[in-house]
This record gives structure tokens, sequence and C-alpha cells, in this order.
């Protein structure tokens, strides 16, 4: 369920939003948006308790990081994680390589700074 909220939450911000189909594959990322060019991975979690902050981010949900990291991305694809806590508030998260940071919307667009990785 909170994977179809995620999904809604980022077509409301224009976004258009793939669902993704595996057969049975177990991938790292719930589903993926293309927002402006680029191709976000987007990785769903929900949170019993509140704690937003990067490192309650990085504690709660390592597996979910560490999974994402696993995927080898380019200039134009980037790595996030969206997060719901018992607030069900969304807060979302761009994945690099080795640090985590927290994204906001502006100017409505789904992702505001994007770093190339390689």
């Amino acid at each position: 369920m909170a994977i179809g909220e995620a999904r809604q939450a980022a077509a409301s911000r224009g976004c258009p939003v793939l669902a993704v189909s595996t057969g049975g594959v177990i991938l790292p990322f719930d589903f993926v948006v293309y927002d402006q060019g680029r191709i976000i991975l987007v990785r769903v979690r929900r949170l019993r308790y509140s704690g937003y902050e990067i490192a309650d981010v990085e504690f709660s949900c390592r597996k979910e990081i560490e999974a994402l990291r696993t995927i080898s991305v380019g200039p134009e694809i980037s790595r996030q994680l969206h997060v719901r806590g018992p607030d069900r508030h969304w807060h979302r998260y761009l994945v690099l390589p080795d640090s985590v940071e927290e994204l906001g919307k502006k100017d409505g667009h789904c992702e505001e700074r994007i770093t190339g990785e390689s």
C-alpha cells in the first residue's frame, strides 16, 4: 500500500511514474520516476516511529540504502528513498555512494539536486 501511495505522491508533483513488473524477480527499487530527462529509481519504506534526520534514516533504512547502492548509475539516473512515518508525511532522500541527502520540493520538480554518479 505504501508503494502505491508513494507513486501517487510522485505523480501529484507532475512526474511520470513507471510501475515495475519483474515477474517475481526482487529489485532494490519499487518504481521509476521520469523527471526532466532524468530517471529516478525509488525505494519506499514505512517507518513505525518518527525519525527523519539523516542519521535516523541511515540507521532505520540501512538495508534499503545498501540495496539501492548496489545499482550502478550514471549522471542521468539517481537513487532515492521515499520514507513515510506514522505522521503520514512523505520524506525523500537522495542516496549517493557515500552519503544520503534530504530532498525537498522546489519549483514543482520532483528532485532539486542531482549529483552525477558513476
